[in-house]
C-alpha cells in the first residue's frame, strides 16, 4: 500500500511557489527511494475525521496560499492534527495559520487573528510586515539549540526563501512561548521566522518556503524529515 501524505490548500496554477513544492515531493521520493501519494485536498472540502481516520493519510503539510478559501477549515485541520499528534509542517501561510490555531486553542486568545483577512481582530497575531518578503531571501540564525531544526539541519544559520507579506506579531511572542511555542530562527533585523512545539512528534512551522530550497542534488533536511516523521521511516 502506498502511503500518503496530505497538502492542505488551494492550488492555484499562476503561483510558482505551489508548482516548486509539487516539484519537490516528487524528487522527495527520489531522495527517499520511496513511492509516496502526496495530494492537494482544497480547504473548502478537507475533513480530518475522513482524511486522517478513513482514507489513514499520515502527515499534514499546510502549504502556502493565504488568504484560503476557508479559513475556519484550515484552522479546524490543524487544530485535529496538532491534538491528535499528526506531524503537520506549515510554511508562509501555514505557519501564519498555525499559530493562530495555538494562540486560539492554547494560549486562550479567542479572537486570534490575521490582519490580512481580518484587520478589524483585536488581537492580530498576524501582522503585515514593514518590508514586503515577496521574492526575497535571507540569513537567518538559529535560536535555540534544543531545537528540531537544529538538530535537522545541525548548523548555526539557514536560508529563507519567501514569498509573503504577512508575519508574526512580536508582541504576542511572550504570550505563545509561555504556552509551549519555541520559536528556532531570527532574522538579522530580529522578527522571528520558525517555530515548533516540542511535545509532539513534528509540529513545526516557517514563514520561508523550504521547498524554494529544495533540489534533488540539495535536499532541503526540513521537508525530508518532515516526511520521514509522517511515514515512519
Amino acid at each position: 500500500m502506498i502511503e500518503k501524505i496530505a497538502i492542505l490548500g488551494d492550488f492555484n496554477p499562476a503561483h510558482y511557489t505551489l508548482h516548486q513544492l509539487n516539484n519537490t515531493t516528487r524528487d522527495v521520493q527520489k531522495v527517499l527511494k520511496k513511492e509516496i501519494q502526496f495530494d492537494w485536498i482544497a480547504t473548502d472540502i478537507f475533513d480530518s475525521k475522513i482524511v486522517f481516520e478513513k482514507q489513514n493519510y499520515k502527515g499534514l503539510w499546510v502549504a502556502p496560499g493565504s488568504p484560503y478559501k476557508d479559513r475556519n477549515g484550515v484552522l479546524n485541520a490543524i487544530h485535529y492534527a496538532r491534538e491528535n499528534r499528526i506531524p503537520t509542517f506549515g510554511n508562509c501561510g501555514g505557519f501564519q495559520h498555525m499559530i493562530i490555531e495555538f494562540a486560539q486553542n492554547v494560549c486562550g486568545i479567542q479572537n486570534a487573528g490575521n490582519e490580512e483577512t481580518d484587520p478589524t481582530s483585536p488581537d492580530l497575531l498576524i501582522k503585515k510586515l514593514a518590508c514586503s518578503l515577496r521574492g526575497e531571501e535571507e540569513i537567518l540564525n538559529i535560536t535555540e539549540k534544543n531545537s528540531f531544526l537544529y538538530q535537522i539541519l545541525k548548523q548555526d544559520t539557514l536560508l529563507g526563501k519567501y514569498n509573503c507579506s504577512y508575519g508574526l506579531n512580536d508582541l504576542y511572542i511572550n504570550k505563545l512561548r509561555d504556552h509551549g511555542m519555541v520559536f528556532t530562527s531570527i532574522s538579522k533585523d530580529g522578527n522571528y521566522r520558525s517555530f515548533e512545539i516540542t511535545d509532539h512528534p513534528f509540529f513545526v512551522g516557517t514563514l520561508f518556503q523550504p521547498a524554494l530550497t529544495f533540489t534533488l542534488e540539495a535536499p532541503n533536511p526540513l521537508i525530508i524529515e518532515f516526511v520521514k516523521k509522517s511515514l515512519n521511516l
